[in-house]
């Protein structure tokens, strides 16, 4: 089993997802925070269960990510460390993002 990194940012980014669906629906957005956090949990297990995000940005890195509702939380697996970098709408487009 690997231990999990969270980048500081990826709590940001979750407030900031529970909130934006807070607007419609308090209920809906706890549902969808404890289920990106189990998905990163198990993370731990399945470090390498996330698809290349090569595919996805046209260049190479070395990055992963796994989707959870519309969500794609983005990883890298490093020694004994799966290290969660963010968590971002899956409609962004992932070749801005800072690698």
């Amino acid at each position: 089993m690997k231990q999990l990194k969270i980048n500081p940012q990826v709590y940001d980014d979750l407030v900031m997802i529970k909130e934006h669906i807070s607007e419609d629906s308090p209920e809906e957005a706890q549902k969808v925070i404890r289920k990106i956090l189990h998905d990163m949990d198990r993370l731990r297990d399945f470090p390498e269960s996330g698809a290349k995000l090569s595919n996805k940005v046209g260049f190479d890195v070395k990055y992963r990510y796994i989707m959870t509702y519309s969500y794609v939380t983005i990883y890298f697996v490093e020694n004994d460390f799966v290290n969660v970098t963010t968590v971002v709408h899956g409609a962004k487009d992932f070749s801005v993002l800072k690698f």
